[in-house]
């Protein structure tokens, strides 16, 4: 617990400044693919606040949307993806935990350093989205990025607590380890700014358009 308060000192109350970041997001189209869409994250996680938060005890979550737009007189929405995701740290076992869900399915992988969670995070992505009739077509992405909060906190110890525990932290439950008060603490001082990054692709045309 000092070890925690201490930390909360020297990081402040002023977060890092996000870092410069030349295409944190990009989107473009795989033709040959049956024009699904490609996806590329950047270094958005390059930011030592940011890692710094995660150990402090304050997860964080990414949120990847991914929608398909038809060409008309009116724009309209073919289809979407999102994916989830939740980062946080378990101080017992000296490691991170990226909670992933994806649709219909969640994926849970543990990490020792931040580095790797990186690896695991800033990488291509192709969700399973494509057109299905002719037309002309563009897609959009948008990646949210942000600290969770005290409902979100308490949403995550009862998923510790639940029938994915074993699998994640054994018996035991690291949220818990933590005070509520420790925690509201954590969370006012080291909530970061949410950050979104916004892609779009280039036109692409499937089949003969009308």
């Amino acid at each position: 617990m000092i070890a925690l308060l201490l930390s909360l000192t020297l990081l402040g109350v002023t977060p890092a400044p996000a870092p410069a970041q030349g295409l944190p997001l990009t989107i473009a189209t795989d033709s040959a693919g049956g024009y699904r869409p490609l996806l590329q994250v950047g270094s958005i996680l390059d930011d030592p606040a940011l890692e710094e938060a995660v150990r402090s005890g304050v997860p964080l979550r990414l949120r990847l949307r991914t929608e398909l737009w038809r060409d008309g007189f009116f724009n309209s929405l073919e289809g979407g993806r999102e994916m989830t995701v939740i980062v946080f740290y378990q101080p017992l076992e000296e490691r991170f935990v990226v909670r992933t869900n994806h649709p219909g399915r969640v994926e849970v992988r543990g990490f020792d350093s931040f580095d790797a969670v990186r690896g695991q995070l800033e990488r291509s992505y192709t969700p399973d989205l494509r057109p299905k009739r002719r037309g002309r077509y563009y897609y959009t992405a948008v990646l949210e990025l942000e600290t969770l909060t005290l409902s979100d906190l308490a949403e995550l110890e009862r998923w510790l607590k639940g029938e994915l525990q074993p699998a994640v932290s054994g018996e035991r439950s690291v949220p818990n380890a933590v005070g509520q008060g420790v925690k509201r603490l954590l969370v006012r001082v080291l909530r970061l700014p949410a950050r979104r990054f916004e892609a779009r692709s280039p036109w692409f045309r499937v089949g003969d358009t009308d």
